[in-house]
C-alpha cells in the first residue's frame, strides 16, 4: 500500500467515525397526503406513515401541502415529526 492509498483509507475511516457519531439529522419535507400520512422528502423519496413517528399533539395539524420538520434517526429508517412550518 502506497502513501496515497493509506491516506485515502485514513480519510474514509475518519469520515465514517464522524457519521457514526451523528445519531440524528434534521430534515424537511412536504405533506403530500394526510390520510394516510405521506411526506415527500425530495424528488425520489416519499415516506409512508410506517416510517414516521408523529406526536399526538401534531396529528390534527398535518394537512396536505404543509411543510414539516423531521428528525431522521441514525440509519434513516425512522423519522420523528417535530413540527410544521
Amino acid at each position: 500500500m502506497n502513501d496515497e492509498d493509506l491516506l485515502a483509507v485514513i480519510k474514509m475511516a475518519a469520515m465514517e467515525a464522524v457519521q457514526a457519531s451523528k445519531p440524528a439529522d434534521v430534515v424537511y419535507g412536504d405533506i403530500v397526503s394526510s390520510n394516510p400520512l405521506q411526506v415527500k422528502m425530495d424528488q425520489k423519496l416519499a415516506l409512508s406513515q410506517d416510517f414516521l413517528v408523529v406526536p399526538n399533539e401534531l396529528k390534527e395539524n398535518l394537512k396536505k401541502g404543509k411543510k414539516v420538520i423531521l428528525i431522521q434517526k441514525a440509519g434513516g429508517q425512522r423519522y420523528v415529526v417535530i413540527g410544521t412550518l
